[in-house]
């Protein structure tokens, strides 16, 4: 992974930021335009099989900040065919996005949820009012906005949830 993440700039630190099931590491560039780089061409990109999703830290900042405040909205009765890279297309026009996923089982298969987080809390409330009821694929989606005890339902999220969810004091020492 050091490799691969290296090709986009100076690698000034790597560390372990989420845990099982969907282990994630934060990676430090010494510049900024090779951390928007790498963003840029591995989001969302297949290494080993699993959706890679690489978010900066200026947006992991606002989404830390408005987790259950209209910005992230919870999409449920996802076809199955719908991969995070097609969620993220119909998604992005409505505005920018900051982190977008299609939960998956174990073996691969969509659970038939998602979620999409949007850096202006506007931008959600009109993809929810086009994107709700709507038939994306074969299936017509439910759009919500993101309350706490959502969380549970996905994985791959601890950045967010452990950090600025208010019944939590700290952070556990192994993150």
């Amino acid at each position: 992974l050091r490799q691969l993440l290296g090709q986009y700039g100076e690698l000034v630190n790597m560390r372990q930021a989420d845990i099982q099931p969907e282990p994630a590491v934060m990676a430090s560039y010494s510049s900024v335009e090779a951390a928007e780089e790498a963003q840029k061409i591995l989001n969302l990109a297949s290494l080993r099989g699993r959706t890679c999703r690489c978010i900066t830290v200026g947006a992991l900042e606002v989404i830390r900040r408005t987790m259950v405040s209209g910005h992230r909205l919870i999409i449920e009765n996802l076809d199955p065919g719908i991969a995070a890279h097609g969620l993220w297309d119909v998604c992005s026009l409505f505005g920018q996005v900051l982190d977008c996923k299609v939960q998956r089982n174990d073996d691969g298969t969509s659970r038939g949820i998602g979620f999409v987080h949007y850096a202006k809390s506007e931008d959600a409330s009109n993809a929810q009012a086009t994107l709700d009821k709507m038939q994306i694929g074969e299936c017509e989606v439910k759009l919500r906005p993101f309350r706490w005890d959502d969380a549970s339902m996905f994985t791959g999220t601890l950045y967010a949830r452990l950090i600025y969810n208010p019944y939590i004091d700290t952070l556990p020492t192994s993150v």
